[in-house]
């Protein structure tokens, strides 16, 4: 999935024009990871759940540990998606304890940050603080390229705990990490975080610009959910600054989009929002 590639990305390149020899058992765990990737990014996250539980049994059977670390990590992130922090919390502290194998600090690094969002998604920002500090140690220790995405974590964490400034300084760090990295997603990450921080302080001229940059990033990776934020957000602006048209504009396009992704709690909300412009007549 996306933590390490998957399975199959941990092969990648380590040996040239050179043909790797792989098991049978090995074929089989690549192949079960990858569709489970698959069925996830479709939104079949039961099917996913089962594919990589199958992946890892392989794994753990001939101790492929990069092969443990992917599946691990990628079954906490379905079992976040799922509504069960507790199972997904079980897979990243396998990685993070001091066991048998030698997990790489690259692969700790990736269940650092999963178990910071975990402990963000309960509120208990401390722990979540604690955590992404562990995973940005951890990714600088091993150059893991995702530094960027930890900071953008950070950010969020600081703006949860209601501490504007830290959360616009690290998201505008984010920024400048992300765009030289070219991680667009995690650019528009950045920026929308300090947008956000910036219509919390009423600078709604400055938040229009960031939700603005996200979404055109978003559009060209397709990514409907952050879509759908960002015309939220210029809805709520446009709101702000008294343009209750635009608004509207912005709500509804919002609705489309959330439509069109099958997207219920997203239509729910783009709805309510242009109730509310009704109310506000």
């Amino acid at each position: 999935m996306l933590w390490l590639g998957g399975a199959a990305g941990l092969l990648a390149g380590c040996g040239g024009s050179k043909q790797i020899y792989r098991s049978a058992p090995l074929e089989r765990e690549i192949e079960l990871n990858r569709k489970a990737t698959t069925a996830f990014e479709r939104g079949q996250y039961e099917t996913a759940l089962a594919g990589y539980s199958e992946a890892l049994r392989i794994s753990r059977a001939i101790e492929h540990v990069g092969g443990i670390a992917a599946n691990l990590l990628d079954l906490a992130a379905v079992h976040r998606v799922l509504g069960d922090p507790e199972r997904a919390a079980l897979a990243l502290d396998e990685l993070l304890s001091a066991g048998k194998l030698a997990f790489s600090p690259a692969q700790r690094s990736s269940a650092a940050y999963l178990r910071a969002l975990l402990f963000a998604d309960q509120n208990a920002l401390a722990d979540a603080s604690r955590l992404a500090t562990q995973a940005r140690a951890l990714c600088r220790e091993s150059e893991c390229g995702n530094e960027g995405r930890i900071v953008n974590l950070e950010a969020r964490i600081a703006f949860l705990a209601g501490d504007r400034a830290a959360a616009l300084a690290a998201a505008l760090e984010a920024l400048a990490l992300n765009r030289e990295s070219k991680a667009d997603e995690e650019t528009a990450n950045s920026l929308r975080i300090a947008a956000d921080v910036h219509s919390v302080r009423g600078e709604l001229a400055k938040a229009q610009e960031g939700y603005a940059a996200a979404l055109v990033l978003d559009k060209k990776l397709g990514l409907a959910a952050k879509i759908r934020l960002d015309l939220i957000r210029l809805g709520d602006v446009a709101a702000g600054q008294g343009r209750g048209e635009d608004a509207r504009v912005y709500y509804r396009r919002a609705l489309e989009a959330s439509r069109g992704a099958a997207d219920e709690p997203g239509t729910a909300e783009a709805v309510e929002r242009i109730r509310g412009l009704g109310e506000m007549r």
